[in-house]
C-alpha cells in the first residue's frame, strides 16, 4: 500500500510509519495534560494504528518544516470507519501537540489530510464524506472544524465510551461533516439547515397551542404563537419572528382575523413558497373555511379525538414529507 503524503506552505502529511513512533510517544507525552480532558492518552496506540492501516483505515501525522520543542509532530488524524458502497463515508478523529498547538499549523495539516481523504485512489482514499464528532464545550476542535467549512449536521446523546479526566462513561458528541463537492469549503461556512415551516390554526384554545407546542418539539424548531400576544392579536409579529429564524418553525394563530392571502404574500416576502407550507387545521370539520390561512397543503385534525404521541410523530413527518417533495 503506498503511502499518502501531501505538502503545505508550513506541514506537511504523511500516513504513518514504524520511524514515526519514538517521536509520537515524546509529542503524547509533552501533551498528555491538555488532551487528557477531553480524549483517552496512550502514547503506545500508534503501533496498534499501524497495524490496522488499510484503505479504510489511515492514520496520518502532520509534521512542521520547521522543528521545535524536541520534535516535529504538529498532530495525528485518523480516518477510519470508512463506509464503502454508496456511502464513501469515513471518520476523521484527531489530536494536536505541544509546542504547536494553537499556532495554526494544525489546521493546515487537517486541511491538507482532508484533502487526501477525498483525493481518488491511489494516491487518496476517495471519499465523498468525511464525519468529526466533538465533545461539546470542545470549543477549540469545532473551531478549528468550522475554519475548514465543515457544517456541524447534529447532537448525538451517549455516542461514544470514552475516559476523560479520569473518569469513563458515555459521551455526547456534535456532528460536523463535509463532503467532496463542497471542498475546499469556504472558511466558517454559514449553517444551512432544513427550514422547516408549519401553520396551525382553526378553533382557538389551549388545546390548540399544546398541539402546536408538541409539533414543534417533534420537528425541532422553534414555536411561534399568538397565544402570549393576547386575544385579537394580528399575525405580524409571528411572521417577522418566521423571517429571522434559519430553521422555520411552527406558526399558531387565528388565520381568520389576517387579510386574504396575507400568508402567502408573508412567506414569499421571507424567501418561503407557500406551496411547502402545510398548514394544520385544528377541528377542521366544526370549524369554518375561512379559519384556514390558505397557503399550502391542509391536514386536518379532529378536535374531539385524543391526540397521542404516535399521532404528533405521524403529523410532523407528513409535514416533513410535504416541505420536502414541494421544495424539489
Amino acid at each position: 500500500m503506498l503511502p499518502l503524503v501531501a505538502y503545505g506552505e508550513r506541514v506537511w502529511v504523511q500516513s504513518v510509519t514504524p520511524a514515526d513512533l519514538t517521536s509520537y510517544r515524546v509529542a503524547v507525552q509533552l501533551s498528555a495534560q491538555r488532551i487528557g480532558r477531553w480524549n483517552p492518552v496512550n502514547p503506545d496506540d500508534l503501533l496498534w494504528h499501524l497495524r490496522q492501516q488499510s484503505q479504510d483505515h489511515r492514520t496520518f501525522l502532520v509534521h512542521a518544516h520547521q522543528k521545535s520543542g524536541g520534535h516535529d509532530l504538529v498532530g495525528k488524524i485518523n480516518v477510519m470507519n470508512v463506509v464503502r458502497g454508496r456511502f464513501q463515508s469515513g471518520t476523521m478523529g484527531y489530536d494536536a501537540y505541544d509546542p504547536y498547538a494553537g499556532t495554526g499549523l494544525f489546521a493546515e495539516g487537517l486541511r491538507l489530510t482532508v484533502g487526501l481523504a477525498f483525493a481518488s485512489v491511489p494516491s487518496g482514499m476517495g471519499l465523498h464524506r468525511v464525519e468529526a464528532d466533538v465533545r461539546p464545550g470542545n470549543e477549540t476542535s469545532a473551531g478549528v472544524l468550522r475554519s475548514l467549512g465543515f457544517r456541524r449536521e447534529g447532537h448525538v446523546r451517549d455516542m461514544l465510551w470514552l475516559e476523560s479526566a479520569g473518569e469513563t462513561r458515555w459521551r455526547d458528541h456534535d456532528t460536523y461533516a463535509v463532503t467532496a463537492s463542497d471542498w475546499p469549503s469556504p472558511a466558517f461556512r454559514p449553517h444551512a439547515p432544513l427550514r422547516i415551516t408549519a401553520l396551525v390554526g382553526g378553533a382557538r384554545g389551549p388545546e390548540r397551542t399544546a398541539l402546536a407546542r408538541r409539533l414543534a418539539l417533534e420537528l425541532g424548531v422553534p414555536l411561534f404563537s399568538s397565544s402570549i400576544l393576547g386575544s385579537g392579536a394580528d399575525a405580524r409579529p409571528l411572521w417577522r419572528l418566521l423571517a429571522d429564524s434559519p430553521a422555520g418553525g411552527v406558526l399558531e394563530h387565528s388565520w381568520e382575523t389576517c387579510e386574504p392571502g396575507e400568508a402567502n404574500r408573508e412567506l414569499e416576502a421571507i424567501g418561503i413558497r407557500p406551496g411547502t407550507v402545510p398548514e394544520v387545521s385544528w377541528a377542521l370539520g366544526s370549524a369554518a373555511q375561512d379559519q384556514l390561512a390558505g397557503a399550502g397543503p391542509v391536514i386536518e385534525v379532529d378536535a374531539d379525538a385524543r391526540v397521542s404521541p404516535k399521532s404528533v410523530v405521524a403529523l410532523a413527518l407528513r409535514i416533513r414529507a410535504i416541505h420536502v417533495d414541494h421544495a424539489l
